[in-house]
């Protein structure tokens, strides 16, 4: 497609420096690429009106190579990044058309954004993640336990209403990283998809690779902002319900501490460094890896075949030793986060469930025509668990169906 008479058109592209290469990008296709330096100065020729022959010369007579342009500009009109320049009317270029992502609350005001997220803003967070520790450490009764998401009774209406509000927390946890990433200047959107077998929302921040990486904090910790200040919110109402400044029932009470649990435990999960959480896209932004996660699995399964001879290791000798001594400190933060994984299992999971358990086996045995009103409490609420996991198994098996590349 690309001879040495052709003139290419040339997307306009953002570019960050990160570490020895360049990452170029379009932020209307949501496309970004690791190059060489090299390569961006080849681009800006090209963008110049320049033929590929005459680029290929002058890189020649600077460095004495010949740079691969044909395979660079294959790869980059793949990714609608270029194209052939054909002089069609209008000034038109003839590009292969590129699906260009649905960006969500992309009208959202950036001045507003940036008041949002800003020092006074997140300051008072603070204070109030702060003042909530505090009352915990001066009475721990006020630190909601495993056990304040079991209800024995009036169950299907706890959960309906825990279900409702947890929804919401995510759904915000997920729009503080949009306007955070909007007061930057950066479009996203969010989306569901899953974790292994657990169904989970996400918002997509593949556009933060167009700004410097000291901007790109804020945007990723924003949901856990959120949280923190949720949770706190929540501690300091049971610790205001404690000292009589209000009266609540039983029942709302146990509903805060559950609302309070459940949101500790959303923040918790990002200490799941096995896993894509904004933790360790902070951590990979951070040590300046880009694909920490799939490289410190190598390193870790290397290290196995070390012991046991009948794994294969893999060579990542081809990975610059800046990123190699990265993964080895974070090797430790990924086995502590499966770690973490398997304690909260025993922790959380493994005693609610069985509590419920016990409760909801009760009621299906005693059947409707018993206790219709306590029947139906115990479908709803075994709906409320099985729902989400069946959807999550359906995500989890349909990646593997899916065909590459998609």
């Amino acid at each position: 497609m690309f001879t040495r008479d052709s003139i290419v058109a040339v997307r306009p592209f953002t570019r960050q420096r990160e570490g020895e290469d360049m990452v170029i990008g379009s932020l209307e296709a949501g496309v970004f690429l690791a190059v060489p330096p090299e390569a961006v100065e080849l681009l800006d020729q090209l963008a110049a009106g320049r033929s590929v022959g005459e680029v290929s010369d002058l890189y020649y007579q600077a460095t004495g190579e010949t740079p691969d342009l044909e395979d660079l500009l294959n790869l980059l009109e793949t990714k609608g990044l270029v194209g052939p320049n054909n002089g069609n009317a209008g000034g038109k270029e003839n590009r292969r058309p590129v699906s260009e992502p649905k960006y969500h609350f992309s009208s959202f005001p950036q001045s507003l954004a940036r008041r949002l997220f800003s020092r006074s803003v997140l300051s008072c967070q603070a204070a109030l993640a702060v003042l909530a520790l505090a009352v915990i450490l001066r009475d721990h009764a006020l630190m909601p336990v495993p056990m304040d998401l079991f209800f024995s009774d009036r169950r299907a209406f706890a959960w309906t209403i825990l279900t409702v509000i947890t929804y919401a927390g995510i759904f915000l946890h997920e729009l503080a990283h949009l306007v955070a990433t909007r007061a930057v200047g950066v479009n996203s959107r969010m989306g569901i998809s899953h974790r292994l077998w657990y169904l989970v929302a996400e918002t997509d921040l593949t556009g933060l690779w167009s700004v410097p990486r000291t901007q790109r904090y804020l945007p990723m910790l924003a949901g856990m902002i959120v949280d923190v200040t949720f949770t706190s919110l929540l501690v300091l109402l049971l610790f205001a319900e404690q000292q009589r400044l209000f009266l609540l029932s039983p029942f709302a009470v146990h509903l805060l501490r559950a609302l309070a649990f459940s949101n500790l435990m959303r923040i918790l999960w990002e200490f799941f460094l096995f896993t894509r959480t904004d933790l360790y896209f902070v951590a990979a932004t951070f040590l300046n890896c880009k694909n920490l996660l799939t490289d410190t699995s190598v390193f870790l399964r290397n290290q196995v075949a070390r012991v046991i001879k009948l794994v294969r290791p893999v060579d990542q000798s081809s990975i610059p030793p800046s990123e190699q001594r990265a993964i080895r400190a974070y090797a430790s933060l990924f086995l502590a986060g499966r770690a973490w994984a398997f304690v909260t299992l025993f922790w959380v999971t493994i005693p609610v469930t069985v509590s419920y358990w016990g409760s909801l086996v009760g009621a299906f045995r005693a059947g409707y025509s018993q206790n219709p009103s306590n029947f139906l409490d115990a479908l709803v609420v075994s709906l409320y668990f099985l729902v989400p996991t069946v959807a999550g198994f359906v995500f989890w098996a349909g990646s593997f169906a899916r065909p590459k590349g998609i």
